[in-house]
């Protein structure tokens, strides 16, 4: 099954980091959001499990963990929006704007 993370909204010349169960899956310096489309990055993680904890990390800023059910959801955009992270799930695909 593949978990499709989107780094939308807020990311300014960011490194960020992603770890699924702990393992790094994503590593990458000057991150920053196409105003244009409110996307920054789109990342695919492979899973095996029906359960992934995941881990986003803004260096120097944010940090948020989450428990994802891969039976209920399938996407997550990551928001960083006035120095809050958020990690929201869903069933379906949230378009580009």
């Amino acid at each position: 099954m593949k978990l499709i993370l989107k780094l939308r909204d807020g990311f300014k010349n960011d490194t960020v980091q992603i770890k699924a169960n702990g393992r790094e899956v994503y590593h990458k310096e000057g991150v920053s959001t196409d105003l244009a489309i409110s996307v920054a990055d789109r990342v695919e993680i492979e899973v095996r499990k029906s359960t992934v904890s995941l881990e986003v990390v803004v260096k120097g800023g944010e940090r948020q963990k989450k428990e994802i059910n891969m039976k209920m959801t399938r996407f997550v955009d990551v928001w960083c929006i006035d120095g809050k992270m958020e990690l929201r799930e869903s069933h379906l695909e949230v378009p580009m704007m």
